[in-house]
């Protein structure tokens, strides 16, 4: 199941090399054309789980540094008309995973399901909120939290209808067969400093009764719609973006209580947004970050974001003067106080562009993507990796000085990058005797890469 990948087609697509650089080991192959989402780790055991949202299905994988990843075990969890496997991942320590099964019914609420990674035994099922979208455990394996987006829509009248976004807060201390949910309100988010608003006319695109629709929206808890969870380093504290709104939610664990929530402002730096063959970054993108993974750093002080866009119009039907949405970038906040420190700029887009994966196709939309994103200290360095989802790449980013992140490499996740037809979207970092492994879920193409870093 490891497939080791054309030498000639990775050096093709990797950059200069620097002091340091993300090497591809090989892929996983799972068998199937898509769907290979959101990959989780577990540093003790070096076990992988894989959801793969299209299969209704949990692949584990074993992460071994001289071989590679292969197939240790695999659970059919979801028939097509149950529901949809969002994400999954694993207990820091305990042979135990966590999967997010959300309800076909766009108003009906998700759940999720805590199994066995040796034999997939069922070991417990929480009813969670609306159409839920990510899991993490905490450090200490204590806590669970999910984000329930609750980002689908029905038809109510001449107007539309959704269920509110929320997050859970899973209590393990006692044990899964006896964890405790709480389920957290989020407020309205009119004037909050940063959020989107009204006035910024941004559209959500959805899909209601089989036909894409527009759907204007605001900031009443309906439209809110939480996206990815990250924990701080000692557990006290779960980050939530909240992509559409433009904002990261911040909660109190131990207090089981919303401590926050801070508007994440705008983006302005040179980019391409004409779709004409080449890359030529002349205009100057005006852009809402609109995150969709977040990351903290390792010694706690930084969350980082990777600023993707999930809101229309384009840019072109953007009116003047208002922003569009997608930063195209890696922003970094101070952790506590949400304040802005820097971001990356233009860079991704340029590096994708001289690894020759930028697609320019989406020059008009919210180019590279960046979707995923860890953050970890390697080498004595400070660092994060991104994954580009349009770009069908990998992005390492030095964040040794917050307000000025540099991008070290953009790399194509594997033979074809840059064709649109990998799309790695989920990512997670182990270390593992002083080595530094990245795996990522390649949704397009069926597959999981790893990649480890080097000097």
């Amino acid at each position: 199941m490891l497939r080791i990948p054309t030498l000639c087609a990775l050096f093709a697509l990797a950059p200069l090399a620097s002091a340091l650089e993300l090497k591809p080991l090989g892929q996983y192959q799972s068998g199937f054309a898509e769907g290979t989402e959101i990959v989780s780790v577990q540093a003790s055991s070096l076990r992988v789980a894989v959801s793969n949202s299209a299969e209704g299905l949990v692949d584990i994988l074993q992460l071994d540094p001289a071989k590679g990843l292969d197939r240790l075990a695999r659970y059919n969890l979801v028939a097509e008309a149950a529901g949809e496997i969002t994400s999954v991942a694993f207990h820091p320590r305990e042979d135990l995973f966590a999967v997010c099964i959300r309800n076909r019914d766009a108003l009906t609420n998700g759940r999720i399901e805590f199994r066995s990674a040796a034999d997939g035994k069922l070991l417990n099922t929480l009813e969670v909120g609306v159409w839920p979208d990510s899991v993490g455990f905490s450090p200490t394996g204590d806590f669970v939290v999910v984000a329930n987006e609750g980002e689908g829509y029905v038809r109510d009248g001449a107007g539309f209808r959704s269920g509110e976004g929320s997050i859970s807060l899973i209590d393990l201390r006692g044990g899964v067969v006896a964890a405790k949910h709480s389920l957290i309100s989020l407020p309205d988010l009119a004037g909050v400093e940063g959020v989107t608003q009204s006035e910024h006319k941004r559209l959500l695109e959805r899909e209601i009764d089989g036909e894409e629709l527009k759907i204007p929206f605001g900031t009443s808890p309906e439209h809110i719609e939480p996206e990815y969870v990250a924990f701080s380093p000692d557990g006290a504290r779960a980050y939530i973006s909240l992509q559409e709104n433009n904002a990261v939610a911040v909660i109190d664990v131990m207090q089981g209580k919303l401590d926050k929530v801070f508007g994440l402002g705008t983006v302005r730096h040179a980019a391409d947004i004409v779709y004409d063959g080449k890359y030529d970054p002349s205009a100057e993108l005006f852009a809402l970050r609109e995150p969709d993974a977040v990351a903290v750093s390792a010694d706690g002080r930084y969350l980082i974001t990777a600023d993707e866009g999930d809101s229309d119009p384009k840019i072109a039907k953007t009116k003047a003067g208002l922003p569009s949405g997608g930063g195209r970038t890696v922003s970094v906040f101070d952790a506590m106080s949400g304040k802005l420190l820097g971001d990356t700029g233009s860079q991704l887009d340029d590096k994708a562009a001289a690894a020759g994966v930028y697609p320019d196709a989406r020059s008009p939309n919210k180019g590279s993507e960046p979707e995923g994103v860890v953050s970890f200290d390697a080498f004595g360095k400070r660092l994060a990796v991104a994954t580009l989802e349009r770009a069908d790449s990998l992005a390492l980013i030095d964040l040794d000085q917050p307000d000025q992140p540099q991008v070290l490499q953009v790399i194509g996740a594997a033979e074809g990058a840059g064709s649109g037809q990998l799309a790695p979207e989920g990512l997670a970092h182990v270390e593992h005797n002083g080595r530094h492994f990245l795996v990522t879920g390649l949704e397009k193409s069926g597959n999981v890469a790893l990649f480890e870093l080097v000097k």
